[in-house]
């Protein structure tokens, strides 16, 4: 939690929302804050999901309409976020739990 602790130590907090990071309070950024949050987006991404409760990966196998069965990879997601992007790819795939 070192992205997440080195913004709070200086009065920040950082929440995730739709894969975009808020951190308030936003009009107390300085320039050099606003680059130390760029370099390190995944990682203070990954800290606040890792805060919620909720569990995340980043593969999830996908089983699409005609029946195959196929891998679906990238930044980590809830089951229903993988849901909701293999069904915007595949209309009535489902997520396979492993």
């Amino acid at each position: 939690m070192a992205a997440i602790d080195f913004l709070s130590s200086r009065g920040f907090s950082v929440k995730a929302k739709d894969g975009r990071l808020i951190v308030s309070p936003s009009s107390k950024l300085t320039p050099d804050l606003r680059q130390y949050i760029k370099r390190n987006r995944l990682v203070l991404i990954a800290e606040v999901a890792a805060n919620d409760g909720e569990m995340r990966r980043t593969a999830w196998d996908v089983l699409i309409p005609s029946g195959e069965k196929c891998r679906m990879v990238g930044q980590p997601m809830t089951y229903s976020e993988a849901l909701a992007a293999a069904r915007w790819r595949w209309p009535n795939a489902d997520i396979l739990e492993n």
